[in-house]
């Protein structure tokens, strides 16, 4: 996932960052009990407001109002938003999410997350609006997870007329002053290919459910007036 040179400035700086991070839960993919006890009560970081970050956002235009798609996302968006995310070749997609809390509706929810590596992570719903959805990712198991306290991914929806444009950006928080350089060609490229793959998923799945819906409702208004 990170380049050859990354791997090796790791290698050299990997001594310092030993008992930096906090031990990981439930690493294998398997969720048993106690793993989700575990998994469920384990702290959440607590964003940085002043950290630095690497940053990526990628956006798409929904043929559809604001209004259809926000209902669109709060029935069923923005619970399924992970089986959009297949990944690509570079970036393991999401197999399957578990509800450890809540229903994935509102701040405080959490699940897990399986990647088709077998590889995890956590995430919670830190501030949810109609058309603002944003949790925190963290105890990422695979290789990222070594450079990375935490991230944070925000899905925003915003009206242009009949057009309605998603904004996705995804913020990883470096565990130290190396590990931003380490990861920043991954991220810039890797994983932003992975956002706009995940994306234009969710994009062609809300058009599939929406539009036909209003055309219908025209064509069903346009017929009582004549």
């Amino acid at each position: 996932m990170l380049s050859r040179s990354a791997f090796s400035i790791w290698a050299v700086v990997s001594p310092a960052l030993s008992g930096c991070g906090t031990p990981l839960v439930g690493a294998d993919p398997t969720l048993s009990a106690t793993i989700g006890d575990q998994a469920r009560d384990v702290p959440r970081p607590e964003p940085e407001r002043s950290a630095d970050f690497e940053t990526v956002s990628v956006e798409t235009d929904i043929q559809a109002p604001l209004a259809s798609v926000t209902s669109w996302f709060a029935n069923r968006g923005a619970a399924a938003f992970g089986t959009f995310l297949a990944g690509t070749d570079t970036v393991p997609g999401v197999v399957s999410t578990e509800l450890l809390s809540g229903g994935w509706g509102k701040p405080g929810d959490r699940r897990r997350v399986v990647f088709s590596d077998n590889n995890s992570a956590l995430e919670e719903i830190t501030d949810r609006r109609p058309q603002l959805l944003q949790y925190q990712i963290w105890n990422l198991t695979n290789r990222t997870g070594r450079y990375i306290t935490y991230a944070l991914s925000e899905l925003e929806l915003m009206g242009k007329g009949h057009v309605t444009r998603v904004r996705w950006t995804y913020s990883f928080r470096p565990k130290i002053w190396p590990d931003g350089y380490l990861i920043r060609s991954y991220v810039q490229n890797d994983f932003r290919r992975f956002m706009e793959v995940g994306l234009a998923a969710m994009r062609d799945q809300a058009e599939a459910d929406v539009v036909p819906k209003r055309s219908m409702r025209v064509e069903r208004n346009d017929a009582r007036e004549h």
